[in-house]
């Protein structure tokens, strides 16, 4: 509660999987936290590794469960990735991802082709033995090679783990014998893009998550304060019943 009534803090920005919801259910109470955050006159935020969906997608699967937010406050990981390459200056990139991840590069005006200067890794649920393969042969002649992620799992239907982009990302460097040149998602950029767009600065942010490695840690490096739920126990009870303690 002190965290969230400091005069100092001006957002919270909550991670999604496993702290909002778990898969296509709501976390019981989640909505209630959220709103008693904007009760206090917070600005709320929301925020995700995930690059199978548009930033609209995700936007309407939170209003779809109830959840009251506009779809400038949500960021996700495809939006990060084709930011980051519109702002480099990337004109073409070759995706190992999802359709939804590619529209959100044309949506920026970067080009998607077979023949690219850089190659995007990202999430994909369809992932197979034929599209590393065609992935890797862009990848032996590009000029960089940029993933979404390295996040090696998260929450899905009812807590079950599953696994994540760095999944995908292993199996292309393997493939390659090198590493890919830079991460794109938590603990990586995504804070500089929401500082930006919104005109706050990392001290005035609070970051509440369920994974230390990406959450926690992108909390730590820009000196904001954090709230960790833990991964330890993936009861539904669990994540709002710790988020809702500092609300008391």
């Amino acid at each position: 509660m002190k965290y969230i009534e400091d005069k100092n803090i001006r957002a919270v920005l909550f991670d999604l999987d496993g702290t909002i919801y778990y898969g296509s259910k709501l976390i019981p109470g989640a909505d209630e936290v959220v709103r008693r955050c904007r009760e206090l006159g917070k600005q709320v935020y929301f925020m995700t590794n995930n690059s199978t969906k548009t930033r609209k997608q995700i936007w309407e699967k939170l209003t779809g469960m109830g959840l009251a937010c506009s779809y400038e406050e949500v960021y996700t990981g495809s939006y990060a990735a084709a930011l980051y390459a519109h702002q480099m200056g990337y004109k073409t990139v070759y995706i190992m991802g999802s359709d939804a991840l590619a529209e959100e590069f044309a949506g920026l005006g970067v080009t998607v082709s077979d023949h690219a200067e850089v190659v995007i890794v990202g999430y994909d649920m369809d992932f197979n033995y034929q599209k590393l393969t065609d992935a890797l042969q862009v990848a032996l002649r590009a000029d960089k090679i940029i993933a979404c992620n390295l996040e090696h799992h998260y929450p899905g239907e009812n807590a079950k783990r599953m696994p994540g982009c760095g999944a995908m990302v292993g199996a292309l460097e393997g493939s390659l014998g090198r590493k890919v040149d830079y991460s794109v998602g938590k603990p990586n950029p995504l804070m500089d893009i929401i500082c930006q767009d919104k005109g706050l600065k990392p001290e005035e942010i609070i970051v509440v998550g369920d994974t230390y490695a990406s959450d926690i840690v992108m909390a730590h490096k820009y000196g904001s304060r954090a709230v960790y739920i833990g991964e330890e126990s993936h009861e539904d009870t669990n994540c709002v019943r710790k988020i809702s303690e500092l609300l008391q």
